[in-house]
């Protein structure tokens, strides 16, 4: 794994972790401040993660235009 895949699965894990004072019903204005930030870096590691797919899904496509040999 490289070290960003690294911190992508840290950043999931503490995401899903932050859920739980959810489920608790636990409230408090910090909280609600954490759970932005991890939808920040969250939403910054998804849309990071869909540009690496574009990529290597355009570069696995085979040039059609110019027709055969």
């Amino acid at each position: 794994m490289t070290r960003r895949e690294i911190v992508e699965t840290i950043f999931t894990i503490l995401a899903i972790l932050s859920l739980w004072p959810v489920l608790l019903n636990w409230d408090h204005p910090m909280y609600q401040v954490f759970l932005g930030v991890i939808l920040v870096i969250m939403c910054y590691l998804v849309v990071g993660k869909f540009r690496r797919i574009r990529k290597e899904f355009d570069k696995s496509k085979i040039d059609t235009t110019r027709g055969p040999r």
